[in-house]
């Protein structure tokens, strides 16, 4: 899946993003350092089958990642549709919203941006 959606991206990001999108998940405010702001993610609208290895796979074919979860319910393990990628340089972060975000994943259209 990892394979098609990455060989797939070139086309999605030269033709933009496809509609628009509510946002999906928890409205999550920090008050960290602002170096975290500029290198941590929230991705919305995944595909409920995506595991953990696929979004890091994903996630990581832009750039080194520190950390990032797929955020699963506690009890049946169902994926909950969002997740969190923290990226060690500030550009990679950059570069995945500007590569990421509007990109088609199944019948998903994924919403990347900077977690505030």
């Amino acid at each position: 899946m990892v394979t098609q959606i990455i060989s797939t991206m070139e086309t999605q990001v030269s033709n933009g993003p496809s509609g628009t999108s509510l946002p999906n998940g928890p409205v999550i405010s920090t008050n960290g350092s602002t170096d975290d702001s500029k290198t941590n993610l929230i991705v919305n609208y995944l595909p409920q089958n995506m595991t953990q290895e696929e979004f890091k796979s994903l996630f990581g074919s832009i750039g080194e990642i520190e950390s990032c979860k797929l955020v699963r319910d506690k009890i049946t393990g169902q994926s909950l549709g969002y997740g969190f990628v923290n990226y060690v340089d500030p550009n990679d972060a950059d570069k995945a919203i500007n590569t990421l975000n509007g990109l088609k994943l199944q019948t998903k259209t994924i919403k990347v941006s900077f977690l505030r």
